[in-house]
């Protein structure tokens, strides 16, 4: 629990202190994903930014995290293929993890991954 207090800490320490630049990389991105989102029918998913020292991104029922501190320093297309990949889990929901459906899903959506998430 600590541990998750500190996180936030920090995540709200970084988003009170913000460069210029770091509030138009955020805009972007955050721009990039309602887009997204709205493209595939799932406007009625929240985006919004975290920390979480697990996941770069993750997929709730209602909403979309992605760690603030990747979409500040990781090139776009990783970002925007991160967003596509938590994309295709809210589109397969309620199914949790990598399995056949959700590669499937992620597949069509063009999204890339290293990981062999089948065995």
């Amino acid at each position: 629990m600590k541990l998750q207090k500190l996180y936030l800490e920090r995540l709200a320490e970084k988003l009170n202190n913000l460069t210029i630049a770091e509030k138009e990389r955020i805009e972007g991105v955050n721009e990039i994903a309602v887009q997204l989102l709205k493209r595939y029918g799932l406007e009625h998913i929240k985006f919004e930014f975290g920390h979480n020292r697990k996941y770069y991104g993750i997929c709730h029922q209602d909403r979309i995290e992605l760690d603030l501190f990747l979409a500040l320093n990781a090139p776009r297309e990783v970002v925007r293929n991160i967003i596509l990949h938590e994309i295709a889990h809210a589109l397969v929901y309620p199914l949790r993890g990598h399995g056949e459906k959700w590669q499937t899903k992620a597949k069509e959506l063009g999204v890339t991954w290293e990981r062999k998430y089948r065995k």
